[in-house]
């Protein structure tokens, strides 16, 4: 169960560095965490529950350092995505202190011999005590180190939310009514504490009593904790994607430069009630007449990297707002614009003077059959039923 967990958690990592990091650059923090959280997994299946003498040498000590930047991922992630900001900077370089030392720690044993690491292996399996003695970097560094510095990093992303939600006024109610990305950094955050103490627990009792066998480790209850609670952040990603799209901090000063530029128009496709502060109902005003007056769509290939570029906004805040606050897609609202455009015309008696064909392709449409579908799914009529129906429904 637990490599399955590591592989399919690995696997979710990779795609959300893909998809994401050029959406928001702080989801790259999250990823790597996800990513050394299943290598955490994966050394912990091979040394108390795999037979692989492979598996144990490859991945106990060569591994093991770069599980030290777990709780500084958690940390910049959780303050970059507050802060609305991706940087590191030269100070960001304390976090890897831990990561340092325990690489100095286990140095020497990337420079032994394979055969060597392979009898190290042998000797784990046939009692998981030796690892007390392999005189291979220090034991403290080795395990329950890195589980305390990931928990002190959990706590003080802890308090940065706290601040935070004190600071905006954001209380427990609000934090999934109104404010889903807050509630998940609050959840992700717990989660990696609750697993790091309940490994920590299990560690520090299997120095404690110094137990000689797997069936002793794996028998304890916590496993299951630390298991379960490991499992459950990819799967709260899955099931609430939009988090990864950060928590937008909207600079008022540029969003009303750009509306003043922009004629005011009023649309009920992309008309909400629900906006988390007035930055973000700036934003609305602002896309909103942008795509009404300036009508962008029209080009067949207007996506949302180009809405970005023309509102000079960055990309993850129209992500935050059409996912989020819209409840929609960007390419629903895209359609569903060139739809009405497309009614228009059609009524103004453009149909006169063009072909269909000169409608849709003024329209944005790539094609007739994505016109004509697009249209009887929004409308529930064909362009000519839908004209018709007007002329019975206009007195003469």
């Amino acid at each position: 169960m637990l490599f399955t967990i590591s592989i399919v958690t690995l696997f979710l990592s990779i795609l959300f560095t893909y998809y994401n990091y050029t959406i928001n650059k702080n989801s790259i923090y999250l990823s790597v965490l996800l990513i050394l959280l299943s290598i955490s997994g994966l050394i912990h299946y091979f040394v108390i529950i795999s037979e692989s003498e492979i598996g144990i040498a490859l991945f106990y000590a060569h591994f093991m350092p770069f599980l030290y930047l777990q709780g500084p991922l958690l940390y910049l992630y959780v303050s970059g995505t507050l802060r609305d900001k991706f940087d590191f900077k030269w100070k960001s370089l304390f976090h890897l202190i831990p990561f340092i030392i325990a690489i100095i720690s286990v140095f020497k044993y990337y420079f032994i011999p394979w055969s060597f690491k392979i009898n190290l292996a042998k000797k784990i399996i046939a009692s998981p005590l030796t690892l007390n003695n392999l005189h291979i970097g220090n034991p403290f560094i080795n395990l329950p180190a890195r589980t305390i510095v990931m928990i002190i990093y959990g706590l003080f992303s802890i308090a940065l939310l706290l601040k935070y939600c004190k600071k905006n006024k954001i209380y427990r109610i609000q934090l999934f009514s109104q404010n889903k990305t807050i509630g998940f950094l609050f959840i992700i955050t717990l989660i990696i504490i609750i697993s790091g103490m309940s490994y920590l627990i299990m560690t520090i009792k299997f120095m404690q009593e110094k137990m000689q066998s797997r069936e002793l480790i794996n028998g304890m209850f916590l496993n299951y904790v630390t298991a379960i609670s490991f499992s459950l952040i990819p799967i709260l990603i899955l099931f609430f994607p939009s988090v990864l799209y950060g928590l937008p901090i909207i600079n008022n000063e540029k969003i009303n430069l750009h509306v003043t530029n922009i004629k005011q128009e009023k649309s009920s496709i992309i008309k909400s009630n629900k906006y988390e502060n007035k930055g973000l109902k700036d934003l609305s005003d602002l896309v909103q007449n942008y795509l009404k007056s300036e009508k962008p769509f029209v080009d067949p290939k207007f996506n949302l990297d180009d809405l970005a570029k023309q509102l000079d906004i960055p990309k993850h805040h129209l992500y935050y707002y059409f996912s989020t606050i819209l409840n929609k897609k960007f390419t629903t609202v895209r359609t569903q614009l060139r739809v009405e455009y497309s009614k228009e015309l059609l009524l103004n008696g453009d149909l006169e003077h063009v072909s269909m064909e000169g409608i849709w392709t003024k329209t944005g449409f790539s094609s007739r059959t994505n016109f004509f579908v697009s249209f009887k799914e929004i409308t529930g009529y064909t362009p000519l039923e839908f004209i018709n129906i007007h002329k019975l429904n206009t007195p003469l």
